[in-house]
């Protein structure tokens, strides 16, 4: 059983969108707010998500890393928006089984396939978007629900 790889990150775009249309409307005056918690505030995991992805699509395409820092939750979804166009656009042109050549931030060699980089991104991604849902709640406000399985029925219609 195989997966598109164009689904599954189409599922991650679906999700991060939700989620930041989320922080507009129902978190905007927490953003920077500083917690205890997994990150210092809303901000930091959102900044944290930019510079992750700007950072894997700069490794992906050899263009410099250049992820711009949001000041509030609609900045942030412009920028992971054209992010994702770019990306998506990437993903589509590309062949999956690619082998990216990389160095860590350690400068660290590695390979993995285009395919392996962007199961990462959208893992990692689901991932953050616990965090922010976690961070919500400990502040009185519900998350946003971005489980694949929404993302499909919403599809579906």
């Amino acid at each position: 059983m195989e997966q598109s790889i164009q689904q599954l990150f189409a599922y991650h775009v679906w999700a991060t969108e939700k989620m930041m249309q989320h922080l507009e409307t129902e978190a905007a005056v927490v953003f920077n707010k500083e917690i205890v918690s997994v990150f210092p505030s809303i901000k930091a995991v959102v900044d944290h998500l930019i510079e992750v992805e700007y950072l894997w699509f700069s490794r992906m395409t050899g263009r410099d890393a250049c992820a711009v820092y949001p000041e509030s939750p609609n900045e942030a979804r412009q920028k992971l928006s054209t992010l994702h166009e770019e990306m998506t656009f990437y993903i589509n042109s590309v062949v999956a089984s690619e082998v990216i050549m990389y160095n860590t931030s350690q400068g660290e060699a590695f390979q993995n396939t285009v395919e392996e980089l962007f199961i990462h991104l959208v893992n990692h991604g689901t991932y953050h978007r616990g965090n922010l849902s976690a961070m919500l709640r400990q502040q009185g406000i519900p998350g946003a629900s971005t489980d694949y399985i929404y993302y499909l029925r919403e599809l579906k219609g």
